[in-house]
């Protein structure tokens, strides 16, 4: 077995994507974690635990971001021969910190209540991805299951405590086997549990408007071409000229590509339209710091809301590579997909203030709180939790262009519906190419448009106020499990090292 164990852990995270979208076959998620957790109750060092977990995560990583491959390559400019085994490093990279965190599991506890260290641990990779190095909270156990009987525990834990379930599922499982005590089954309670928890609905509708996101359709390869500018313009505002119904119209992330002291000659005729039919319209656009000011010439990707409605937000996690280089001053200009246009972002401060979008009707008149999020962002899921809190809606605008019809943008998708759960908030996700979509409280995607089409989005979006117990209570009751499981393998460590020796 121990031959085959490493071969075992490749190929067990290779498959484990499949219970992410767009397949969401969580058994089979079920499956690669219980493989996982095999190879971690019987390892017998830390080095036999980091690489038993390397392989598992390079596995999951290498597939499960292989959409990376199309921006390095098809955008990025960069050879096949180098744009492959670039995804390769990318993966080994990202695969290092789980496979860190595991070693240092077995350094400390041994297996000493491993069935309880194994998730609590597995939570602890997915919250050092979530911020180390900007972060990158992709991939996590939980948003699998957007359908599963788990999804009730999405706004009471979140997806990073749906992890933790997931692994107490494949632990208690492990234990059941192995140890042939039916105490084990209790665990398994927790499945219906969330079943149950479907039923609440924490959050109260406020209201409702009409709304629209505009699916420009831009080729990403033109897209920045100063030829496109005019024509861009153009097909937006001809889109948006046959919705002025709408109290909210969407843009995509960067959907002008000029900068927004460019853009205000073209936004003063659009806010004049807006103003007459009571419309707001928010749309990405890269901001410029104007001369005089303390970071003149600087740049953010930003969105701003107009016509009935006002505001500004500037991105505050950015990609990397994709909006800021690291070790600029070394790499830039190694290959071109270290010189992509606009990537040279300065990430927003935190505590922006939210978007305000106006609805009026013959008898009053409203003012709604919007919180933005631009691309990558929606990924986030205390960023998101925090700026929802006094929001009546959320916005999420990006560009999925650069990964074309990949895993991708059916993953980032993904990410936004379960936002929307975890909050209780609609979502309006307007995007270049798609997907473009409408989501509810609940997470379920009330209407979207064709991938690669030009079109617009039209639906009717509830405004809904209150905090779901995830966003009151945010990790803490992680981080108490964690302490938790700490104290109890630690003293049962202790406790055998004694009876050991004494």
């Amino acid at each position: 077995m121990t031959f085959w164990m490493p071969i075992l852990q490749l190929i067990a995270g290779a498959a484990f994507p499949l219970a992410l979208a767009p397949f969401f076959y969580w058994p089979v998620g079920l499956i690669s974690l219980l493989i996982f957790a095999h190879g971690q109750f019987t390892t017998q060092s830390s080095r036999s635990a980091f690489w038993r977990c390397w392989l598992y995560s390079f596995g999951m990583f290498s597939v499960g971001i292989s959409w990376v491959y199309v921006s390095i390559h098809d955008h990025g400019g960069t050879p096949a021969f180098l744009a492959i085994p670039m995804v390769g490093i990318f993966a080994a990279f990202l695969a290092f910190f789980p496979a860190m965190v595991f070693s240092l599991r077995y350094a400390l506890f041994g297996q000493h209540h491993a069935w309880l260290t194994i998730p609590v641990f597995w939570f602890l990779q997915e919250w050092l991805r979530s911020w180390f190095l900007t972060g990158f909270p992709w991939l996590f156990a939980g948003d699998g299951h957007l359908f599963s009987w788990l999804s009730g525990w999405a706004p009471v834990i979140g997806s990073y405590g749906i992890s933790v379930i997931l692994l107490l599922t494949v632990t208690s499982v492990w234990m059941l086997i192995s140890s042939r005590k039916p105490k084990w089954l209790l665990m398994l309670l927790l499945w219906p549990v969330g079943l149950a928890l479907q039923s609440f609905d924490w959050t109260t509708p406020v209201g409702e408007m009409k709304v629209a996101a505009v699916q420009g359709n831009i080729p990403q390869d033109d897209k920045w071409k100063r030829e496109m500018i005019s024509p861009t313009i153009n097909a937006y505002y001809q889109q948006t000229s046959d919705h002025w119904d709408a109290d909210l119209i969407l843009w995509p992330e960067t959907a002008m590509t000029l900068l927004y002291d460019q853009f205000q000659p073209y936004q003063e005729e659009l806010q004049a339209e807006a103003l007459g039919t009571h419309t707001t319209i928010i749309t990405g656009i890269p901001y410029r710091h104007p001369r005089g000011s303390e970071l003149a010439g600087k740049f953010h990707n930003s969105v701003i809301a107009f016509g009935y409605g006002q505001g500004i937000y500037h991105k505050q996690r950015l990609v990397p590579f994709g909006e800021y280089v690291p070790l600029e001053d070394l790499i830039r200009g190694l290959i071109p997909f270290f010189d992509l246009d606009m990537s040279s972002f300065l990430a927003g401060k935190p505590d922006q203030q939210l978007l305000k979008v106006g609805k009026k009707t013959a008898e009053d008149e409203q003012l709604y709180l919007v919180a933005p999020y631009i691309c990558y962002e929606i990924a986030y899921p205390q960023l998101v939790t925090s700026m929802a809190k006094n929001a009546d809606l959320l916005v999420t605008v990006s560009n999925d262009a650069w990964f074309g019809d990949s895993l991708g943008p059916k993953q980032h998708m993904a990410l936004a519906q379960m936002r929307a759960l975890e909050t209780g908030r609609y979502i309006l996700r307007a995007t270049n190419t798609g997907i473009t979509a409408l989501v509810d409280n609940k997470g379920n995607i009330l209407s979207r448009l064709p991938y690669e089409q030009r079109a617009t989005l039209t639906g009717t979006a509830q405004m809904r106020e209150g905090s779901t117990p995830y966003m009151l209570v945010n990790l803490w009751p992680l981080y108490a499990l964690t302490l938790l499981a700490f104290v109890l393998a630690g003293l049962k460590k202790y406790r055998s090292r004694n009876h050991l020796y004494g």
